[in-house]
């Protein structure tokens, strides 16, 4: 084991830096001591970071749900896990409330890693060995650290069930709308799914990186004759895709997608915004399914079967590195051009 970098955000704009100690209380029966090798910034990070993040949340605290590392000690009950590269839940459940039952990721006593209890910011970490997945696939920590938002991907996607002959419009080009993007083109056989970024720098920046993505600036322009008939089909003036899947962060996007969306169609929504504006007019009138999601718990072994099998195009996804005593930077980078950040604390190669 090596000293390393501790992080921890005392406050929005608050980072302090120090050295990670190495635990003093002894490894219950089904705990493991990791060794973090990098942290991969979510969305949530950079607006715990900025003081935005509409979702509970708690300060001080170190961030980070995105995360690879090495398992270097164990309790009794963890010992196949030694030396073994693994990565992790965001979702701390508790595996016995009726809600777990059916989807862990709502568990009635849910708790977030590194938005509501610390995450993994830091070189040592005990964690519980059932909120761990190792490395099945030698994804390496690189890829092994994109699981979880992979995973967040492929637990929502399931419960719309995309068709191959689908027409799909994902709203949003940061990490986790191409996500979406690579799983329903690479995993699920979709056809024709295109993508809507309203930031042209973005868009050009999405471009560069998968360039064989159609990525969009304006919204479909409404049907003319539609319009002009007006009452309740004015109301399908745009809507085309019989599936829409809303991973924006402003407020607009779930509006946007509600009246893209054909007819019965299906709207997934992922991320947490008290401001988004719900048009019910348009989910009632064309009898749409909306279904939110939050979560990857119960998608991490089809997210590494994912990456082992799509590895070039998801590397493409972290476009910056740096060491973990530079994460104050790495928090201002230009939102238009930077996708995916890991912040190094280990040694491994990218």
């Amino acid at each position: 084991m090596t000293p390393g970098v501790d992080l921890r955000l005392a406050g929005p704009g608050k980072l302090d830096i120090g050295e990670a100690q190495l635990p003093t209380a002894p490894l219950g029966p089904d705990e493991v001591l990791v060794e973090v090798d990098r942290v991969t910034l979510c969305g949530s990070d950079h607006a715990l970071y900025d003081g935005s993040y509409g979702g509970p949340s708690s300060y001080p605290l170190r961030f980070g749900h995105e995360w690879s590392g090495r398992v270097v000690d164990a309790g009794a009950n963890g010992r196949s896990l030694l030396g073994r590269w693994v990565t992790g839940d965001c979702s701390r459940w508790c595996g016995d409330c009726p809600r777990c039952a059916t989807d862990r990721n709502v568990c009635a006593r849910i708790q977030k890693f590194g938005l509501t209890v610390d995450g993994f910011s830091t070189r040592l970490r005990t964690v519980d060995r059932r909120y761990l997945y190792p490395d099945t696939h030698d994804l390496g920590p690189g890829l092994l650290a994109l699981s979880e938002f992979f995973a967040v991907a492929a637990h929502g996607l399931q419960r719309v069930d995309p068709r191959p002959d689908d027409r799909v419009l994902v709203i949003g080009a940061g990490a986790l709308g191409l996500a979406c993007y690579l799983l329903l083109t690479g995993a699920h056989g979709v056809g024709r799914v295109e993508l809507l970024e309203a930031d042209p720098a973005k868009a050009a920046a999405v471009a560069a990186l998968l360039p064989s993505a159609p990525v969009h600036t304006a919204e479909p322009e409404p049907d003319a004759a539609a319009q002009a008939t007006g009452g309740y089909a004015a109301l399908t003036a745009q809507a085309r895709y019989p599936l829409t899947v809303d991973c924006s962060s402003g407020a607009g996007g779930l509006a946007t997608a509600l009246a893209a969306t054909s007819p019965r169609g299906r709207v997934l929504c992922f991320g947490l915004r008290r401001n988004a504006a719900l048009r019910t007019d348009l989910l009632v009138a064309n009898a749409l399914t909306l279904v939110g999601s939050i979560g990857g718990t119960g998608g991490f072994a089809r997210a590494q079967e994912f990456l082992a099998g799509h590895r070039e195009e998801a590397a493409r996804l972290v476009t910056h590195h740096l060491p973990a005593d530079r994460a104050a930077e790495a928090f201002t980078l230009d939102p238009r051009t930077r996708i995916k950040t890991q912040l190094l604390f280990g040694e491994e190669p990218r």
